[in-house]
């Protein structure tokens, strides 16, 4: 079936082939099938199912693929309306509005949401990506689905309007000039071992990343470690604070880590900033990652899969709380949350540059870290602020304001990447609207295809 090659070529958009003009020509190819199928709806489901199996494939990676297939099945559940709006209408600007608004409705629905295959995050390397600055999110998936509509129909003047779209040199963010910054060393001290149950060899992690953090042979205004680097609390762990300490006071620089705390019997995952003398601020992570730091319906969870027993249920934080370092204001994100529009939005209003903190030591040798960085490549832009994205066991990455990456690094091994982040304070239009920009895409679409009603546009 059409749907199921369309479904196909929109998860190559994704990486780990990651070309990016495979999306609009994906759903432009599935736009062409809805004329002929008698069956819209159980095109779209397929669609939906097939992308969604293989965008997702590394979350099966080491739990097995039954819950990779339920989370597929329920990602695809959210394709249906979409059908049904096609069946009743023929429309394919009101069937397009109705993609944008599930894409919109599953980023925060069930579970906080799992908006981690939305369009526009297959749009990193695309010309106009620039634009999500404009339009968020929202905007830039609503280009990608103009695109296919046009696409469906090719004659010069489109033909023209489509290569104007996606090659115009649309403007980019300028260069970053004055204002603070910050030098900074980002720690991937790796792990003994990937797999699932690194949390076990939490002491052994810890002592990698101490070892990588020695060999730090310049000044720095800042020393990084990821999400976990510290899974052993370091306020209730003898010897622990002092081993910290001793590094910052060896390397004249304060430290920001991740680390699990336990506190009144509560797990929090924690973004700690030290200097040698105290701790100066704590964010605990608000966005927790469902079935990887809580178990939703737990017992029927642990009938799927015998690892969700092995989950420990973490204590979601209740406000934002950013990083001084000098004059500079640092928007700490913790893995999972750079998926989150509204948390990032805040964490960009708050601070002058973003530092994305994550592990992925449980999905290593998957796409799911480049899939990841692919996403913190967006925020980059969207918001219009430079990011050190810098995880346990790869990629790490410093991120100009464009999204462009100025260094990575490889994956499963120890690296030490240096690179300065260039403070801002300007505020984009993205995040001026804020979750307008949805209800902007959402209805531009709409009134398009209210304005054609009486025409079928595939």
């Amino acid at each position: 079936m059409v749907s199921v090659l369309a479904g196909l070529i929109l998860s190559a958009s994704f990486a780990p082939i990651g070309l990016w003009f495979l999306a609009p020509c994906a759903y432009a190819l599935f736009f062409r099938s809805l004329r002929l199928t008698t069956r819209p709806v159980l095109s779209f489901f397929l669609f939906g199912l097939i992308s969604q199996l293989f965008i997702l494939s590394w979350s099966g990676k080491y739990v097995g693929p039954l819950p990779l297939v339920l989370l597929a099945l329920l990602q695809a559940l959210f394709f249906i309306p979409s059908g049904l709006i096609f069946k009743y209408t023929r429309n394919i600007w009101l069937t397009s509005a109705t993609i944008l608004l599930m894409d919109q409705l599953r980023a925060n629905f069930p579970f906080e949401g799992f908006g981690w295959s939305r369009i526009a995050f297959s749009q990193a390397n695309a010309p106009y990506m620039s634009l999500v600055s404009k339009g968020g999110v929202a905007g830039l998936s609503a280009i990608v689905l103009c695109i296919a509509i046009l696409l469906t129909r090719i004659r010069l003047y489109r033909l023209l309007l489509i290569t104007t779209i996606v090659f115009f040199p649309f403007g980019s963010h300028s260069p970053i000039e004055g204002g603070s910054s910050l030098n900074v060393a980002a720690v991937q001290g790796n792990t003994p071992k990937i797999g699932l149950d690194f949390n076990g060899r939490a002491q052994a992690v810890l002592n990698l990343h101490l070892a990588k953090s020695a060999e730090i042979d310049r000044r720095v205004d800042l020393i990084v470690w990821p999400e976990n680097a510290s899974d052993i609390d370091p306020y209730l762990t003898s010897g622990v604070l002092d081993k910290l300490r001793t590094l910052i006071i060896q390397k004249q620089a304060p430290l920001m880590f991740g680390a699990v705390l336990r506190e009144n019997n509560k797990l929090q995952n924690a973004s700690i900033l030290m200097d040698a003398n105290t701790t100066r601020s704590k964010y605990v992570k608000q966005h927790l990652t469902p079935f990887g730091e809580y178990i939703p319906m737990r017992a029927m969870a642990q009938r799927v899969s015998p690892f969700a027993a092995d989950v420990s249920d973490f204590t979601p934080g209740n406000s934002y709380q950013t990083h001084e370092v000098g004059n500079t204001t640092i928007g700490p994100i913790i893995c999972y949350e750079i998926i989150d529009d509204a948390l990032v939005r805040e964490a960009a209003k708050d601070s002058e540059m973003l530092i994305i903190q994550t592990n992925s030591a449980t999905f290593s040798g998957t796409s799911e870290s480049r899939q990841q960085l692919n996403i913190t490549r967006i925020r980059a832009a969207e918001h219009n602020r430079e990011v050190l994205s810098v995880s346990t066991v790869g990629i790490s990455a410093f991120i100009d304001n464009n999204g462009r990456v100025l260094q990575e690094s490889k994956e499963n091994v120890p690296d030490l990447l240096y690179g300065t982040l260039q403070g801002n304070n300007e505020i984009t239009l993205a995040d001026k609207l804020g979750d307008l920009t949805w209800v902007f895409a959402i209805g531009l679409l709409a009134g398009i295809g209210s304005f054609r009603r009486n025409r079928s546009y595939v």
